[in-house]
């Protein structure tokens, strides 16, 4: 956007850009055109990227794209790359340090490596709900800072990272998930008329909630039966399902009425007025675009990186590579059970094959173990479920919570992400409020 104040004081808001899928059009290209200009798209973002009066590096996971970053910067640069790794010591389970030290030996990179375990992510919490300024409450956030910390410590300031590939190419497993859900099932339910679809959904789902612990199938039979959209969002914590349970009496009559679907609604509208001829995956990645990337992956990485005086760079997001991402086909990115293809097949001349087609991991943190050790039991007990300054203002039904910490703790449920974001909260409730 670019704001516009007038002399006498009147401002003027104008977007001038917009992920939005491009207009739909003829497209002749072949697959092996789509990936060579892939290929040059990023080489020359990363190129760009690379432009600073400071030492820089890559944070590198051992995945795909943090991988193309790290082949790319090598090729580009003079010098040796400058590469950054964290692990766990206490879930190395979780761990790809042997995929990133493959990728640093390949690549010839200067290498370095942190890790960290429960006790790290305790004595951190208090700066993290500081430097994080709102409970974003991203467990991914005590990796990110410790791997942060590293690189300034070895006296790197500027680094690239690979957040926005997924979102482009729809790397996601969910996204594919959902495109499965949407093309099988729900474009013909959808169909059904609404009054159907309301009595199905009111017999179904208490059914489900006594025979079943999958919480996503149960939410989404209640979108059925709301006619409410399939795709809300891919970081989900709080469903529309589960609020309820965790919120006071007094909370709920106060929000009567109020949902989650009200955000995604507008930005949904939005891309079907502005591009009507869009499909289901366009859209699906336009409501990332929107909602997860910039308040979540993009807030965190900014916002971490800052703590220790690390610039985060982000290749991926270039508005060129981004809009030609965004004119691809379905098939293009998702054949079979996974996505991601059109991006691999352009980098097979640049990275190994074993590397480009296993199966994703994804950069996290072993919140469920944390949360059942002695440090985050003691966390949850102290700031969560004792007389705290949030709790005396009793916007949640601390029974429920309760439960929750019993049952993660007994292993019989993992409720790691659901206490994970409660006790960010009322963190930042003492921290900032209070």
């Amino acid at each position: 956007h670019m704001l516009v104040v007038e002399r006498g004081g009147e401002a003027r808001l104008t977007r001038y850009w917009d992920a939005l899928p491009p207009p739909a059009s003829e497209d002749r290209r072949s697959d092996e055109e789509h990936r060579a200009e892939i290929l040059r798209l990023l080489r020359e973002s990363i190129r760009k990227r690379m432009m600073s009066d400071v030492p820089f590096g890559v944070f590198l996971s051992g995945g795909v794209d943090s991988s193309a970053n790290v082949a790319l910067m090598s090729e580009l640069s003079g010098q040796a790359v400058r590469t950054f790794t964290v692990g766990f010591r206490d879930h190395e389970e979780l761990n790809e340090l042997e995929s990133a030290r493959s990728v640093a030996q390949r690549f010839k990179t200067d290498h370095h490596e942190v890790l960290i375990g429960e006790g790290e992510m305790e004595s951190f919490l208090p700066e993290l709900v500081f430097h994080q300024d709102e409970p974003i409450a991203d467990p991914v956030c005590v990796p990110l800072y410790y791997v942060s910390k590293l690189a300034r410590d070895t006296g790197t300031v500027v680094v690239q990272v690979g957040e926005g590939a997924d979102e482009i190419f729809s790397g996601y497993d969910k996204y594919v998930r959902y495109l499965k859900i949407q093309e099988r099932f729900w474009r013909h339910a959808e169909r059904v008329p609404l009054g159907a679809r309301r009595a199905a959904s009111a017999i179904a789902r208490p059914l489900m909630e006594r025979a079943t612990k999958q919480r996503t199938a149960i939410e989404l039979v209640r979108r059925l039966g709301a006619d409410e959209s399939l795709f809300w969002g891919s970081a989900i914590v709080f469903d529309e399902t589960l609020k309820p349970r965790v919120l006071s009496k007094e909370l709920r009559a106060r929000l009567i009425g109020l949902s989650s679907y009200d955000v995604v609604r507008e930005i949904q509208e939005r891309v079907a007025t502005e591009r009507p001829a869009s499909d289901f995956l366009a859209r699906l990645t336009y409501v990332e675009l929107k909602l997860r990337l910039p308040e979540l992956l993009l807030m965190r990485v900014d916002k971490i990186t800052m703590a220790t005086s690390v610039e985060a760079r982000v290749p991926f997001l270039d508005h060129h590579l981004v809009e030609y991402a965004l004119s691809l086909s379905r098939a293009l990115k998702v054949e079979g059970r996974s996505g991601k293809h059109v991006l691999k097949r352009a980098l097979e001349g640049v990275l190994p094959r074993d590397l480009l087609y296993r199966p994703k991991r994804g950069f996290g943190a072993p919140i469920r173990g944390w949360l059942r050790g002695g440090a985050g039991s003691r966390l949850i007990d102290e700031h969560l479920l004792s007389d705290s300054p949030l709790r005396r203002r009793g916007f949640f039904d601390y029974s429920t919570v309760a439960r929750f910490a019993d049952e993660h703790r007994r292993e019989s449920r993992d409720w790691s992400f659901h206490l994970w974001a409660l006790l960010n909260f009322s963190l930042w409730y003492e921290r900032w409020i209070r």
